[in-house]
């Protein structure tokens, strides 16, 4: 273990100044704000020891709100609190005995426990915020939760929170009255909630929250102590074994916390605690069965439920565990709702006459209308994310479940709205085509929406041109508007326009950065490589190349328009790992881990850390932690490659990638409408009303859908991503996925992995014996003119088949095909 250190602030022995440990170069690493640079010194802010009360006398029904940060002695008060800071071996121990000093019985409906940890970037450099600052995310589940803060640079130590006695985590809410300012600078605090029903009824709007809020009632004189217990560890992936090393529950669930259609999870509790009781909260959302492990459950989902459900466990000394699951439809069956909805609720088919007639725009769920006069100008404007996100969404939905008139669709928008319009003939992209007659910082007149120097709205349209080419490739007769080979150059030419409009001489010099999309430029590469385009391969590397350098320069290489994002590891880890800078990829790789957790939640489960996008592209404008982001699917892309071909038997790697990469699916609703992200804010718990950017999260979550097949040193086997039927040496693998064309196993002898271009697989057999995986193909809803399928340098086919544009070939009527696996 990691010794911790504790330093009080001025005399005030309840508040500490810094909370630190042994950092990878034995220094003293902070986890307080000493290293903040805004003065948070006096009443206005929250420190680490401060306390949040919230009761009422049993016979009224009016809360009385009180705490330490405001009044360090609660003068005025009918509850007191003691606070204590021990040293417990490596340990710190924080104690609070509260009193009740009235004469009448009181309700306590809230207290917390401020958790002031340095996760505030204003002012700083990229450097400055990775060595410096930490990233917090909870595990709300009673008396099991936890709290972990993990550095930005991904390296040790990571700090754990967790109940040390009577101190459930029961909610975690927003330090709204902390004075810290809240911008994309800065999340803002939280307190470790204990009990919570005092800010149910006045605040948070009867909204469904993560637990039961509950109070507790304290006798006139008596008191009660609670405690929490500050444990330093080396990274996240370790923290399953701190819990147990505490005697703390901890659960697990394969694949995640989201139950797909007929998808079943098996749930393990990792405890020696006597279960007396597991239960779904509603009883009618999960089936709860058994399973052949000790302490382990088969779910299923139930009468067609939709939505948030809760497992609750009750041990035999009347503790309690909570796990949050999300359940929705298949995944299949949610994406072809999705793209149904845009085909009949975002299409914009009237005139316009900012020339956005035939493209899929934003849309408000709340209003149910399309979002055509946005203030801010460029969510309105068929660029940017928000603009851009509906059109890429349906190019990458039918790259892979290709529907007629939907590329027909697409097609219309390129020929009447991006190529000529949006695009100019140089190939630079308008930061919108809406404008208004404002020229204010997001609402922008003609002028400003015709510049042309931001590099993040330039790989979007590209992925389009690129999808466009792929479908006119693989089918004939689907694409008619033009030939492969110009959906090619124009893929080509838009990222290739990056260089010139958005490189030194344009503003903030925008293609020094990772981009968001931007692995999808390594895809076009690889198709200019295919095709034998020599000239512009060459060019096209070297350009990319160009950019690599000045990440290889840098040691956190994740910039952007913002002090801190995690839109930019994307990209950076693609070029990182394709120019074999293994060294500077698994630094990426790293950071993310450091803020995409592995935690017991449907929401929290690998989603990759934003709060901002609210506040830039959302209806409701807010900052707050927010799930199913774009964030998390791109996020997942560099861990799962890092997974595949760098680390294949980390578990932990598989399944915060595979939660980052399906989180978005949660986001669509039962009509097939799409939401840009889930706000957590307690006041709000809902998804937000705008569409805005969900087509990258979208993106991100077609690159790696797939079957993912796992074994375990015991020589188990675990899917992600689809059904499996084990017997002996012999599997029988059914994806579940929303595409069907990409199957990863990973054995204890080997790895192989297997992509279908244009056919979906409908079921695969693997036989260990023989040594071979036998895929059969379903049906087609398009035909292609060949079936193409990728595979890893160690299998081949049985029968006699052509490698064209890096694909194995077969005849469309081919129902089956037999790949033997080399050793």
């Amino acid at each position: 273990m990691t010794k911790l250190h504790i330093q009080n602030l001025n005399s005030n022995a309840a508040l500490l100044k810094s909370l630190s440990a042994e950092d990878e170069n034995s220094e003293l690493f902070d986890f307080a704000t000493s290293k903040a640079k805004v003065d948070r010194a006096g009443s206005d802010f929250f420190q680490l020891g401060d306390v949040e009360l919230a009761f009422r006398n049993t016979n009224e029904q009016q809360w009385s709100f009180f705490n330490t940060k405001d009044d360090q002695t609660l003068s005025a008060s009918a509850i007191k609190v003691n606070r204590k800071w021990d040293i417990q071996d490596d340990d710190i121990l924080f104690s609070a005995t509260v009193t009740n000093s009235s004469p009448n019985d009181i309700e306590v409906g809230g207290l917390g426990f401020a958790m002031i940890f340095n996760q505030i970037f204003t002012d700083n450099s990229l450097d400055e915020s990775h060595n410096n600052s930490s990233f917090i995310d909870p595990y709300i589940g009673q008396d099991a939760g936890y709290l972990q803060v993990a550095r930005l640079n991904g390296q040790k130590p990571t700090l754990l929170v967790v109940n040390a006695g009577n101190t459930p985590f029961e909610a975690y809410r927003p330090l709204s009255d902390d004075k810290t300012q809240k911008d994309v600078h800065f999340e803002g605090f939280y307190e470790w909630t204990a009990f919570s029903k005092a800010y149910f009824d006045t605040n948070w709007n009867g909204k469904r929250q993560w637990n039961t809020p509950s109070s507790f009632v304290l006798k006139a004189g008596d008191s009660k102590a609670f405690a929490l217990k500050f444990i330093a560890t080396t990274t996240p992936d370790k923290i399953s074994e701190v819990l147990a090393q505490n005697k703390i529950p901890s659960a697990s669930s394969f694949p995640g916390y989201v139950l797909h259609g007929e998808e079943q999870a098996e749930l393990t509790i990792n405890t020696d605690k006597t279960i007396s009781r597991i239960y779904s909260d509603p009883e009618n959302a999960i089936k709860i069965s058994n399973s052949r492990k000790q302490n382990s459950y088969l779910l299923t989902r139930l009468h067609h439920y939709f939505g948030q459900a809760r497992i609750e466990v009750v041990y035999s000394d009347n503790s309690k565990q909570t796990i949050n699951y999300y359940v929705t439809e298949s995944a299949e069956h949610l994406v072809k709702q999705l793209a149904d909805f845009h085909e009949k609720n975002q299409w914009l088919d009237k005139q316009d006459k900012y020339g956005r007639q035939h493209s899929f725009v934003t849309y408000d769920n709340e209003a149910n209308r399309q979002v055509l006069d946005e203030f801010r100008s460029y969510i309105s404007g068929d660029s940017d994310e928000a603009g851009a996100g509906p059109n890429l969404l349906m190019a990458i939905k039918n790259l892979y479940l290709p529907d007629e008139k939907q590329v027909h669709m697409l097609e219309q928008y390129i020929d009447d709205v991006l190529w000529g319009h949006l695009q100019n003939k140089d190939y630079s992209i308008r930061a919108s085509l809406y404008y208004m007659n404002n020229d204010i910082m997001y609402s922008w007149s003609k002028s400003r929406s015709e510049e042309t120097w931001r590099a993040y709205n330039y790989p979007h349209q590209a992925a389009i041109y690129w999808v466009m080419y792929r479908l006119a490739r693989n089918f004939d007769g689907l694409v008619t508007n033009h030939t492969w080979k110009w959906y090619l150059n124009q893929a080509y030419r838009t990222v290739m326009a990056m260089h010139k409009f958005c490189g030194k001489d344009a503003f903030l010099e925008l293609e020094q950065y990772g981009l968001m999309v931007g692995s999808v430029h390594k895809s076009i590469l690889e198709d200019l490589q295919n095709e034998n385009w020599t000239e512009e391969v060459n060019k096209f590397e070297s350009y990319m190349k160009y950019r690599y350098e000045t990440w290889a320069k840098l040691q956190y290489p994740y910039g952007s328009e913002m002090p801190w994002d995690s839109t930019g590891q994307e990209e950076v880890y693609t070029w990182c790992n394709y120019f074999n800078d293994q060294n500077k990829a698994n630094k990426t790789v790293n950071a993310i881990l450091a803020y995409t957790p592995l935690i017991p939640h449907w929401g929290y489960n690998g989603d990759s850390r934003r709060y901002f996008d609210s506040f830039v592209y959302g209806k409701r404008e807010k900052i707050t932690r927010e799930f199913g982001h774009y964030g998390s699917s791109l996020n997942a892309i560099p861990i799962l490659d890092n997974y595949k071909y760098h680390d294949s038997c980390d578990l932990f790697k598989l399944e915060v990638g595979y939660a980052a990469s399906t989180s978005i699916l949660s986001s669509i609703d039962q009509k097939g409408f799409g939401s840009m992200a889930f706000l957590t804010d307690p006041e709000f718990m809902e998804f937000e009303p705008y569409t805005s950017d969900f087509g990258q999260a979208f993106y991100g979550y077609a690159h790696d859908a797939g079957q993912y097949i796992y074994q375990n040193s015991n020589g188990e086997w675990l899917s992600f991503g689809g059904q499996l039927a084990s017997h002996n040496e012999f599997l029988r693998l059914q994806p579940t996925d929303a595409f069907k064309h990409r199957l990863f196993i990973h054995t204890n002898e080997t790895d192989f992995e297997i992509n279908s271009e244009v056919a979906q697989i409908a079921s695969a057999d693997f036989n260990a014996d023989l040594n071979e995986i036998e895929i059969h193909f379903g049906t087609f809803s398009v035909t292609p003119e060949t079936i193409r399928i990728r595979v890893s340098d160690n299998l081949i086919p049985d029968t006699n088949s052509k490698i064209v544009r890096g694909a194995y070939t077969l005849d469309p009527k081919t129902s089956v095909v037999t790949f033997k696996i080399r050793s």
